[in-house]
């Protein structure tokens, strides 16, 4: 939670004061060498310099100031003299800037028209007040507390667990892309310049506000208040012995006098001077005189200062980081520029998290305001990949259209007081692998399918979602529908079942709705991705030696525009081997180059065929006609697809799958893993889609994760450790499982290399043939129930990939075994417990 709430301000603040911290940022880089600048665009600046090189002895006071008073009444209230030529020389007349005069130390020549220097006015003003005057000052001085607010909660946000490896603080991964690379941008720089950062704003606050200074002067060993200035017997100025006051101090001539003059009689006259060798260009001397007869009153020499006292003295030079010589104000400066920096990319990722909510809302088609009256209708949802709740939400925004109010709930958020009190509801149910309920709908099948209740009151009507690949087709949705059925309720209409994404039915389900509702919904219903064409790319064998059959790492690139996230899974159209295809035909008397035409497109019946479903045996035919290779095609179905969880991210420039390949009893291998590892070559497109799964999304996002898996399941536990990697989240936990250590230890050296730099603060390992393997992932993770129930308690999210039967019912067990059946199904519902398994 408390993560949670400086995250939220961190944003809030980077896209509002971020703004002003980035102005303020470009205004002090470009102030940062102001008087190089200056030097360097009027020659007579910088010939202060080349005198001062030379050895030549600028004016005395007492001849320069006469030449500086000429036509001017107003009276002096300042006069800074610069022999050395660093900065301008400048005799401050009262009436304020339009009656400054800057000049010539050792001509004496007044300089009028120098370029820059309304410019750096300006500048000056913007940084300093915004150009708005005191108000200005308020904001800029807001926003420097608010930077040291970025510096320190950036430092919690990202801290990891293992934060000495000085890799995760200082290593910008310059090979990444998106998302990923902004927030390694953002995060490491920050790690660069935070305490850059930190005296900037801590040393900006000093101008900003008199209670912060005070502060400040009071930490650091300074007075309390306002020291009184000692009283002088109050005569006029005598220029001639104030003049032999200071040039009897060491190098002062040749260095820097700041003479602040009193603007009543009987005060004393303040100097700031500077000789030669000082600490740095703001190291300086301060007297009081008294102005009639150049006695000192008082001398604080910089070199005798406590450290809190030369602090104060030097809050200018560390602001501009002259306090470290040049070397200091380079980095200040590119610091400052860097502020740009932290505003480009903290945009950019908030408008990156806004456009992602935004299709998250877009998703779910928000209804609009119930007009209607009565009973609400309840549309409730159970979905694994994220489909079945958006035609939820798709439902009931035909329902409002209407005029019905509706309330939307997931499965989980039904129980039987919820259906007692129902009229009518609809249910959109996914049905998980073979028959089972989805992850989130377990504690409704436990909870509420496994009791009776008395629902003769209900009308109810079911939209399943199903893969008729597997035996128990739709097997949950038949489930509930059945149960309902079972306890009186009234179906409105048969259950309609729907194979993956068939339109067909998914349009029988909106004419049935618009028969209810008198209103029809001509909205198309979302389609599928198309298939489209990817290069195969490297293959590589992950366990050579082992006895387990071989595990593929086999990449694919990408076609334009495609986009996956961790966690997403690719479909990919399978292809016979080409022999096998030439076998078939033979078989049935085909000419394998025989024209046919498949979607529109001419091809050969080779290549056709080998998307097909090809017949084990010779078809009867009349023998005397001839083979008829389109009709002979016609008849064959399309070959199912394959899913496999997708093993990297975008920024790796490809698709990596972890596919065990599969040897069938008659010698040929398994039809997905057979054309993706072995069949495929290189000249050969792979037909494939990015499916969304939502389900396997991390969540929350910046949260541990506890990764669970068993052999090619590395996959999807792999890209979800590559995006928070990317992305600076560690401290994670893997429990891995394969069969032996020496062979099947995949990713192993990825792996080590995550846990040695804190990436993954914990792995458990089992190898179930090996004699002190482990066991089995479910039998690590009951070996530690303390540890299971800590990650819990700390705001940990689980995740399982890998084989259903046996790893991912075993680990069901242990957590439930651990936790109780209520937290398990709390996690569920809070979407911190996730499955991709098969």
């Amino acid at each position: 939670m408390l993560k949670t709430i400086i995250f939220q301000l961190h944003w809030l603040l980077g896209i509002t004061a971020g703004t002003v911290l980035a102005v303020m940022g470009l205004s002090g880089a470009t102030l940062a060498f102001e008087d190089e600048i200056m030097r360097a665009a009027n020659p007579a600046l910088a010939q202060v310099v080349q005198r001062h090189a030379a050895g030549e002895q600028p004016l005395a006071l007492t001849e320069l100031l006469p030449r500086l008073q000429q036509g001017m009444p107003q009276p002096l209230q300042r006069l800074r003299v610069d022999a050395t030529g660093q900065r301008l020389s400048v005799a401050r007349f009262e009436g304020g800037q339009a009656n400054w005069r800057y000049f010539d130390p050792y001509t004496g020549t007044v300089l009028t028209g120098l370029k820059g220097l309304d410019f750096f006015a300006f500048v000056e003003d913007l940084h300093r007040h915004l150009v708005s005057g005191e108000r200005g000052s308020l904001i800029t001085g807001s926003c420097a507390i608010a930077l040291v607010f970025f510096c320190l909660s950036g430092l919690y946000l990202r801290w990891p667990r293992r934060w000495w490896h000085w890799r995760t603080w200082l290593a910008v991964e310059w090979a990444r892309s998106g998302r990923s690379f902004l927030w390694s941008l953002h995060s490491v720089v920050g790690t660069w310049v935070l305490l850059v950062y930190l005296m900037i704003a801590l040393t900006g606050l000093w101008w900003s506000f008199d209670w912060y200074r005070k502060g400040a002067t009071a930490l650091l060993g300074g007075p309390t208040v306002e020291q009184t200035a000692p009283r002088t017997r109050g005569g006029p100025l005598d220029l001639h012995k104030v003049q032999t006051t200071l040039y009897a101090l060491e190098g002062v001539r040749r260095g820097y006098i700041d003479l602040r003059f009193p603007a009543k009689p009987g005060r004393a006259l303040t100097s700031r001077v500077q000789g030669s060798n000082t600490a740095h260009d703001r190291a300086q001397d301060i007297l009081q005189l008294d102005p009639s007869t150049g006695a000192l009153l008082s001398y604080e020499p910089y070199r005798s200062k406590t450290v809190g006292g030369k602090i104060i003295v030097s809050v200018f030079a560390l602001h501009s980081g002259s306090f470290f010589g040049l070397p200091g104000r380079i980095i200040v400066m590119l610091s400052s520029l860097g502020m740009l920096v932290f505003f480009i990319t903290g945009w950019m990722l908030y408008l990156d998290r806004r456009r992602k909510k935004r299709d998250v809302r877009a998703s779910r088609l928000p209804l609009a305001t119930a007009i209607g009256t009565g009973q609400p209708w309840l549309v409730a949802f159970a979905s694994q990949s994220g489909f079945a709740e958006q035609l939820a939400w798709r439902t009931a925004a035909q329902l409002q259209a209407a005029g019905l109010p509706v309330h939307v709930r997931p499965l989980a958020q039904v129980d039987a007081a919820v259906l007692a009190d129902t009229d009518t509801a609809l249910f959109v149910i996914s049905t998980f692998g073979d028959g089972e309920a989805p992850d989130a709908a377990r504690a409704f099948e436990r909870r509420v399918l496994a009791h009776a209740a008395a629902l003769q009151g209900m009308r109810y009507a079911v939209l399943g979602l199903g893969d008729r690949e597997y035996a128990r087709f739709c097997g949950f949705s038949r489930q509930v529908d059945g149960w309902l059925a079972a306890q009186g309720a009234q179906r409105l209409f048969a259950s309609i079942e729907v194979d993956r994404t068939d339109a067909v039915p998914l349009a029988q389900w909106q004419q049935q709705l618009a028969l209810l509702t008198g209103v029809e919904d001509h909205t198309p219903l979302p389609a599928p991705v198309a298939l489209q064409p990817w290069a195969l790319g490297a293959r590589t064998v992950l366990n050579s030696g082992s006895a387990a059959g071989a595990i593929w790492q086999v990449a694919l690139h990408p076609p334009a525009h495609a986009h996956w996230q961790a966690g997403d899974i690719l479909e990919m159209a399978p292809r016979h081997a080409r022999a096998h295809v030439l076998a078939a035909l033979a078989r049935n008397g085909l000419d394998p180059q025989a024209p046919v035409t498949v979607d529109g497109r001419i091809t050969t019946l080779l290549e056709a065929a080998a998307a097909r479903v090809l017949p084990e045996a010779v078809e009867p035919r009349d023998p005397a006609a001839a083979a008829d290779a389109a009709r002979w095609l016609a008849r064959l179905p399309a070959l199912p697809h394959r899913e496999y969880s997708i093993a990297s991210v975008p920024a790796d420039g490809a698709v990596q799958l972890v596919i065990r390949l599969t040897a069938l009893p008659d010698g040929r291998h398994g039809l997905g893993s057979g054309w993706l590892c072995v069949h495929a070559t290189e000249a050969e497109s792979i037909a494939a889609r990015v499916r969304r799964n939502t389900g396997f999304h991390r969540h929350p996002e910046h949260a541990p994760m506890l990764l669970i898996g068993n052999g090619t399941g590395i996959a999807g536990l792999r890209s979800l450790l590559r995006e928070a990697d990317a992305q600076g989240d560690r401290g994670h936990w893997l429990v891995f499982g394969e069969r032996t250590r020496a062979h099947d230890f995949l990713y192993r050296e990825e792996i080590e290399a995550w846990q040695a730099k804190g990436h993954l603060s914990r792995v458990d390992l089992a190898f179930s043939r090996d004699a002190e393997g482990g066991g089995y992932v479910q039998d690590r993770l009951r070996a530690a129930p303390e540890a299971l129930r800590a990650w819990v308690d700390l705001g940990g999210s689980i995740y399982v990939c890998g084989s259903l039967h046996g790893m991912a019912e075993g680990v069901d067990a242990v957590l439930r075994e651990v936790l109780g059946n209520d937290p398990v199904d709390a996690l569920l519902n809070d979407g911190r417990y996730r499955r991709d398994v098969y």
